[in-house]
C-alpha cells in the first residue's frame, strides 16, 4: 500500500506558532526580570517578534526570528553574566574594606586614646617640675608627639578618602557598563559603537560564518565643512531609517561612527553578494533637507557599501582593524 502524505493542519500549525511566540515573550520577560539592568534592552526587541511573525510566519520568516533570538540570548548570556560577575566582586571588595576600614577606626581610636594617656601623663609631669627648663622640655616633647600624632592621622584619613574614591569610580563604570542609555545613540536613536562591538563579540562565539556590512555616505559640497558635523546626526537618521526599510526586520542597526551605519549578515560573503548589491542600489544617491541654525539646507549625498567577512580565527580587534582600514567615506573609530 502507497501512503497518504499527510495533509497540513492548519490548527496545529497556529498552535504550534502561537506557543513558539508565547515562548518568545517569556524568554524577553525574564531577561527583564533576571537582570533588570541588561535585560530591558533585550526584552524590548524580543517583544516586537510576535508582531512581526503575525504578519509573515513563513518558515524562512521563522527561521530568521529563531536566529534573532538565539543570538540575542546569547548575547544577553554573556553580558548578564559579566555584569553580575563583576557585581558581585565589587560586593566582595566592599565588603573588605568595610572591614579593614572598621580595623583602621579601631586602630586609630586605639592610638587617640594612647596620647590622650600619654598627654596625661605630660602634663602630670609638668606639674610636678621644679625648674621652668623642665617645664619648656615637656611641653617641647607633648608639641612633638602631637605634631607626629596629627600627621599620622592625616595620613591614613587621606588613605581611606583615596581608597574610597577610587572604588566609587570603580563602581560606577560597572554601572554604566549595563546602562541602557549608554548604547544609544542619542543624535539618531540607533545602537551605538558600543553595542555594535558587543555584537561582533557574540557573532564570533557562535562560530558561525557571517559578515559586516558598513553603510557610509560622504557629501558632495553642497553644505559648508563648517556644518557638517551639525548635519551629521539628521543624515545618519534618515540614512538608517532607509536601510532599515532595504533589511530584514529582525536585523539589527548600530552606528558604527559619524558617518557610518552597521548591520551583520550570518552569512558569507557570497552568499549575500546579490543581496549586498541590491541594497546599495537602493540606498543610492540621496538627497534631503537639514536644519542648522534654524534655517533648512539641501544635501545631497552619496552612500556607499562596504562588505567584509569574518575570517577563520579572527578576533574582534583584527576585523574592527579591517572595518576601520577598508570601510566606506574614510570612517575612523
Amino acid at each position: 500500500m502507497s501512503s497518504t502524505p499527510e495533509l497540513p493542519n492548519p490548527e496545529a500549525e497556529q498552535t504550534a506558532l502561537a506557543c513558539y511566540l508565547s515562548t518568545v515573550v517569556a524568554i524577553g520577560n525574564s531577561m527583564a526580570e533576571v537582570c533588570p539592568a541588561v535585560g530591558a534592552m533585550y526584552r524590548e526587541r524580543l517583544l516586537k517578534l510576535p508582531r512581526r511573525l503575525g504578519f509573515d510566519a513563513t518558515p524562512q520568516a521563522l527561521r530568521q526570528s529563531q536566529e534573532a533570538v538565539e543570538t540575542d540570548l546569547l548575547e544577553y548570556s554573556r553580558t548578564a553574566s559579566a555584569w553580575i560577575a563583576a557585581g558581585s566582586s565589587h560586593a566582595a571588595m566592599l565588603l573588605e574594606h568595610l572591614r579593614e576600614t572598621e580595623e583602621t577606626l579601631e586602630a586609630s581610636g586605639d592610638l587617640q586614646r594612647a596620647f590622650l594617656e600619654d598627654l596625661a601623663d605630660h602634663i602630670g609631669t609638668a606639674a610636678e617640675v621644679d625648674s621652668e627648663a623642665d617645664l619648656r622640655i615637656g611641653f617641647k616633647r607633648y608639641a612633638a608627639g602631637l605634631r607626629s600624632y596629627s600627621r599620622r592621622a592625616l595620613t591614613e584619613k587621606l588613605a581611606m578618602i583615596e581608597d574610597l574614591r577610587r572604588r566609587r569610580e570603580e563602581i560606577d563604570a560597572w554601572l554604566a557598563e549595563a546602562t541602557t542609555s549608554n548604547f544609544i545613540d542619542p543624535e539618531t536613536g540607533l545602537l551605538n559603537r558600543i553595542a555594535a562591538e558587543r555584537r561582533i563579540l557574540t557573532q564570533i562565539a557562535k562560530k558561525r560564518s557571517f559578515c559586516v556590512i558598513l553603510v557610509g555616505w560622504s557629501e558632495e559640497g553642497s553644505i559648508h565643512p563648517g556644518f557638517k558635523e551639525a548635519a551629521s546626526g539628521q543624515i545618519m537618521k534618515e540614512l538608517g531609517d532607509r536601510l532599515a526599510a532595504t533589511i530584514r526586520p529582525y536585523d539589527v542597526i548600530f552606528r558604527w561612527s559619524q558617518d557610518a551605519l552597521m548591520t551583520i549578515f550570518e552569512a558569507s560573503k557570497a552568499e549575500i553578494a546579490t543581496r549586498a548589491q541590491q541594497i546599495a542600489g537602493w540606498l543610492g544617491d540621496g538627497r534631503g533637507m537639514v536644519e542648522i541654525g534654524g534655517e533648512r539646507l539641501a544635501v545631497k549625498t552619496h552612500t556607499n557599501v562596504t562588505v567584509l567577512e569574518h575570517l577563520a580565527e579572527e578576533s574582534s580587534a583584527e576585523l574592527i582593524a579591517r572595518m576601520e582600514a577598508t570601510s566606506p567615506c574614510g570612517v575612523a573609530r
